[in-house]
């Protein structure tokens, strides 16, 4: 179905676009060709220079030509324009069949003297055969091969789809007062409910599907065949549209049109005219009334056993193809009917649990607390009972009883209503919210190849007292959100951008016509396929967390994701950098986006571009915007090549792992960033590549220097542990770094805890000035202790060294003890850095050691540091050396290994003073 979602978009944006393009609608045309004809036997050709291009088809062995109105022309005589591309086309139609497409973007009448011109050798192709064939009704060369067959130039789609109207008696229902005898069924009810058999039909194979009511006493039934009107008084039927393959309720609309679904699309019949409304819906797929009685369609499902995200559904059809507006759900539960209940609020029914999902605000159906248990066994049926009430219908899973029930969607309670001896169900339906409500079943049989229908009036099934719904206060910008319809139109653009343009589009501020409201309109910028995917990425994402405050919502959009309409925010956080560094101001903003993050990363999507200008300030609370390079959950990414070999994300602000791999990233990812913008909040410096900019020494020095470890597993792993660590580091404590630090080095070098030898090395990063914790625990802690921590976090090893190292040049001058346990502590780490051949620290770790030997001359260290350099050879010896050159004062306590012929030559060389 997603290739005929795909096409039905495209087609909408063709037919939206004020400069309709006659080779898009070819493209067009040939994609829909392609569903039923081989690749290699459709050609497009073009007549001489300059000439109208053509499709050449060959389906069931007959060859097709097929020919285009241009979409931009207005003619005043259309039988003459039709002669002259009759008369264009002569030699190229020898052996084929003429097939001239009139499309218009409008509706429009075929008239007389287009078909008398294509009359001749040709048919006459309008617009409700493209749409019924993007919208997957019909494929088109079928329905060109069927027009050819019936001998006439133009037959209408009503003509061509329906059938004839037999007999329908077979159908009629009597009522039960003129039946011979009583009809056995039983009915229990509740409260002020009751239940009466007004119609039962003779025995039958064909199961209807639906149930609506059209107008006084007449219902329709949908049928396998089609519509049938039913007279509830005296049981007459006839049809009201034979179109076979409908299923499921009718939509009955306020000018008495009728919609009804059929197979995977979604018709609309009206005095005589038949058109395909919308299309690409999953099988089993239910027609709805939404606001304004607008039609929506339910499709998919939410449970994929294990398989990723579901295909569940709520589309806006809207009035024309093309027009339909998708909003994915997330609800993890086999969901059977939906019922609007106000404002863009639908009940969504499902087996088990029902829930309530607002669609001006999020896709998501919420967590299991916010659910409602589903009283019923198979929830196919539901009505509308009241304010905020649901009256929901199904089989007992027996076959003997049919039950309906009443919800509470405030309360979550349910009350039962009838419990009522039926076989199956077929249909609720009523005529207002305030009329009885009629139950299509089917009485109880013995015989499973045959059903005898009955119609059940149910009255009192109603609250008495309607009770406030649960509905969230109303947003500014709600407005826009409800009256949303995919339309350009309804939107007035500014000419100057809010920001110059972007590498995903600009962004514009804009008015809705309709309200007034002031909004943000991004426009597409970039590669139309690649822009369309991220934009439609940005709006999924934006639809399903739009129930955290502190993701900017998406208000409209077009379906064929060339814009959408956002709130148009206050501030972004570059424009309030200074503030920020307010320590409570500081702490708002990372808790907003950590929560913004969070949700999304539980829903397997990484951001990728957390960065200034993507952090908005919106009614007074910070949101994360901009998603369009969003890593999709796990097996909904990107196709594999299309995106792997390109850094991904903002220089400076991207996590590293981005630059190797966009798609093998985590919430870690996000966290990298995060620590850049603390950073970049009080530095004014954009980062540089890989290269974390840490804050000054002060409560945030931790956060973003744990937050921006180059290795990914070194870094906070969600966003839990990440506000666990700002909780940590910028909350005020009673007990001293040290006397903490005292506590860990106990724990480490007592009992041989590698985890606390971790804690307080990490401590020490953080706090490189402090002269008492690196020389009263980190120069006590046992390096072999503490090797795993050492070994796993390098960058964090490094630089405890470094800061070790400027503690040699303290204004505290050291103890010659301290000294000494500086000086070895060094050498432990450089003796367990080469055994390891981690190169870069033991350069690091044996310019610490040599600095401070170079000030104190600690004699009892030499003695164990020239004893290890007797040992070192190879890769290892050469990085000494080399540091050792560096280190005059250093290497000169050391002069004696020159003349040790155990000693390396390099490091001989080195120590050597002529």
């Amino acid at each position: 179905m997603e290739q005929e979602r795909e096409l039905l978009v495209e087609y909408g944006h063709h037919r939206r676009e004020k400069r309709h393009v006659l080779g898009e609608l070819r493209q067009i045309v040939v994609s829909l060709l392609h569903r039923s004809v081989p690749q290699a036997a459709v050609q497009e050709v073009f007549l001489g220079r300059g000439g109208w291009g053509q499709i050449t088809f060959e389906f069931e062995g007959r060859d097709y030509l097929v020919s285009f109105t241009n979409p931009n022309h207005e003619s005043q005589d259309w039988g003459a324009y039709f002669r002259k591309i009759r008369e264009s086309l002569e030699d190229n139609l020898r052996g084929r069949r003429w097939v001239h497409v009139h499309w218009r973007a409008e509706p429009s009448t075929v008239d007389e003297q287009m078909v008398a011109a294509v009359s001749e050798s040709g048919v006459l192709v309008d617009t409700t055969y493209l749409e019924a064939a993007v919208a997957g009704l019909f494929t088109l060369a079928e329905l060109i091969r069927d027009v050819f067959r019936r001998h006439r130039a133009h037959v209408p789609l009503a003509d061509m789809l329906t059938t004839g109207d037999p007999a329908a008696d077979v159908w009629a229902m009597t009522p039960t007062s003129r039946l011979n005898s009583p009809v056995p069924v039983e009915a229990q009810t509740w409260g002020n409910a009751a239940a009466e058999v007004l119609l039962v039909g003779q025995a039958k194979e064909a199961r209807p599907s639906g149930l609506a009511w059209l107008r006084g006493d007449t219902a329709l039934i949908t049928c396998p065949d089609g519509l049938l009107e039913v007279d509830t008084a005296r049981g007459y039927a006839h049809w009201n549209l034979r179109l076979p393959g409908c299923h499921g309720a009718a939509l009955v609309r306020r000018d008495g049109a009728v919609l009804v679904m059929c197979g995977s699309a979604l018709v609309r019949w009206h005095e005589g005219a038949l058109w395909v409304v919308a299309g690409g819906f999953e099988e089993g797929s239910v027609l709805l009334a939404g606001p304004d009685g607008e039609p929506w369609v339910l499709s998919g499902s939410g449970v994929t056993f294990g398989a990723g995200d579901g295909s569940l559904a709520l589309t806006r059809a809207g009035e024309r193809a093309g027009d339909q507006m998708r909003y994915p759900i997330t609800f993890d539960a086999a969901v059977r009917s939906a019922l609007w209940l106000d404002g863009h609020r639908f009940f969504l029914a499902a087996s088990g649990h029902s829930a309530v999902v607002d669609l001006t605000r999020t896709t998501d159906a919420g967590q299991r607390e916010e659910w409602i248990r589903t009283p019923v066994h198979f929830p196919a049926h539901v009505l509308r009972a009241g304010a905020g009430s649901v009256l929901m219908a199904s089989s007992d899973g027996t076959g003997g009883g049919v039950g309906l029930h009443r919800t509470d969607v405030t309360t979550r309670n349910s009350d039962p209503v009838v419990k009522i001896r039926l076989g199956e169900i077929f249909g609720l339906a009523q005529a207002a919210d305030s009329e009885p409500a009629y139950l299509l079943g089917s009485l109880p049989s013995n015989d499973p190849a045959h059903i005898s229908p009955a119609l059940v009036r149910i009255t009192g099934h109603r609250l008495s007292a309607p009770r406030p719904s649960a509905v969230p206060a109303a947003r500014s910008y709600d407005v826009v959100s409800q009256s949303a319809r995919g339309e350009r139109g309804d939107y007035a653009l500014e000419p100057r951008p809010l920001a110059p343009p972007g590498g995903q589009g600009t962004v514009f501020p804009a008015r809705h016509k309709a309200s007034g409201t002031v909004v943000a309109f991004k426009r597409r910028s970039g590669w139309r396929e690649r822009g369309a995917r991220r934009m439609s990425r940005e709006v999924e994402i934006a639809q399903r967390l739009g129930g955290n405050p502190h993701v900017m919502p998406v208000l409209d959009y077009d379906p064929a994701y060339s814009w959408f309409v956002m709130p148009k925010a206050d501030a972004t956080v570059e424009e309030r950098r200074a503030e920020l560094q307010e320590p409570d101001q500081l702490r708002a903003l990372v808790e907003a986006v950590a929560a913004g993050l969070s949700d999304a990363h539980q829903h397997g999507w990484i951001h990728r571009d957390i960065k200034p200008a993507n952090i908005l300030l919106l009614e007074g609370r910070w949101v994360v915007a901009d998603w369009g390079i969003v890593r999709r959950p796990r097996g909904q990414t990107s196709t594999a090549g299309l995106l792997t070999n390109a850094s991904i994300g903002t220089a400076g602000f991207a996590a590293p792992e981005l630059s190797i791999d966009g798609h093998d990233v985590s919430a870690a990812s996000d966290i990298y960033s995060l620590g850049q913008l603390i950073g970049w909040i009080f530095n004014g410096t954009t980062p540089r590549t890989n290269v974390p900019l840490p804050p000054p020494p002060g409560p945030w020095y931790g956060v973003v220097r744990q937050a921006t470890q180059l290795d990914p597993a070194s870094r906070p792993q969600d966003i839990a542990a990440f506000l666990d660590l700002v909780d940590r580091e910028t909350s005020a404590s009673s007990e001293l770094p040290i006397a903490r630090a005292q506590r860990l080095l106990e724990e480490a070098n007592e009992r041989q805890n590698t985890a606390a030898a971790s804690q307080l090395l990490t401590l020490a990063a953080d706090r490189p000035g402090d002269y008492e914790l690196y020389l009263h625990a980190i120069a006590k802690l046992s390096v072999k202790t503490a090797e795993e921590a050492l070994l796993a976090n390098p960058e964090q090893t490094v630089s405890v060294i470094e800061a070790l190292t400027l503690h040699a040049a303290a204004s505290d001058w050291p103890t010659w003890q301290e000294a000494d346990r500086a000086v070895w502590w060094l050498l432990y780490v450089a003796h367990l850095a080469a055994r390891e051949e981690q190169w870069p620290l033991l350069d690091t770790a044996v310019q610490g050691m040599c600095d401070w030997d170079g000030r104190f001359d600690r004699w009892k260290p030499q003695d164990d540091i020239k004893a290890w350099m007797r040992t070192l050879t190879g890769h290892a010896a050469s990085i000494v050396a080399s540091v050792l050159r560096a280190q005059p004062d250093g290497a000169g306590h050391l002069h004696e290994l020159a003349d040790d012929h155990r000693v390396d030559q390099a490091i001989r060389s080195a120590v050597y003073r002529p």
